[in-house]
């Protein structure tokens, strides 16, 4: 446990953890990078830089703190998804399409991924795998499952197909820069994710598909 001087500890305001979460979101968001100081935070925030130990224990904590908050939505609705009653190859589409707007709505995130999966903490990698990782890769799993049971597709190893796909939907942003001197592409418009998503989708769908 630790102690501290309640006569110089910030007293944290409430909701004070969600504000600065959305304020480390925006700046990461505004540079289109996850470099990031606790003075930037504390400034975008209007907060003292010291809540950031009090709620994250560190920065490293924050950053984790905010990947959970941007994927806690996008797995309720992929759970939601494998619930649904729709034929299989519909469900891949949607969950292709769902990962690449996910990374569009926080074009932080897959690099932030990335990095926390390198952390020299196991600790932080362990809750990233617990929270975000696992749930995804079992709720694919289970759409794979539903897949093979309706008879639409051949059995494959769920692993295969989380690295297949997460890969492909993480690569078309962690690789943006490349895109503009190899292909003249100077950003990625909405149309180009639509026409992405459905081309990974496609690929994805013929390889799941028997025979």
């Amino acid at each position: 446990m630790v102690f501290v001087n309640a006569e110089v500890s910030p007293r944290p305001r409430r909701n004070s953890a969600a504000q600065l979460l959305e304020a480390v979101s925006q700046i990461l968001t505004e540079r289109n990078s996850t470099e990031v100081s606790l003075s930037d935070v504390a400034a975008a925030s209007n907060l003292n830089a010291a809540l950031v130990k009090y709620h994250f224990r560190n920065k490293e904590g924050l950053l984790l703190a905010l990947v959970r908050r941007d994927a806690e939505t996008a797995l309720a609705q992929l759970n939601s998804l494998v619930e649904m009653p729709l034929a299989p190859e519909q469900k891949i589409r949607i969950h292709v399409s769902g990962i690449i707007n996910t990374y569009a709505r926080h074009p932080y995130l897959n690099r932030l991924l990335h990095e926390l999966l390198e952390s020299k903490d196991e600790a932080v990698v362990r809750e990233l795998n617990a929270f975000f990782v696992k749930p995804l890769a079992t709720a694919q799993a289970a759409l794979l499952r539903q897949g093979v049971e309706a008879g639409a597709f051949r059995e494959v190893a769920p692993m295969h197909f989380y690295l297949a796909i997460t890969g492909a939907c993480d690569q078309f942003f962690y690789s943006a820069k490349s895109l503009k001197y190899a292909f003249g592409v100077p950003e990625i418009a909405d149309g180009m994710r639509e026409a992405y998503a459905e081309f990974v989708a496609d690929m994805a769908i013929k390889a799941l598909r028997k025979g």
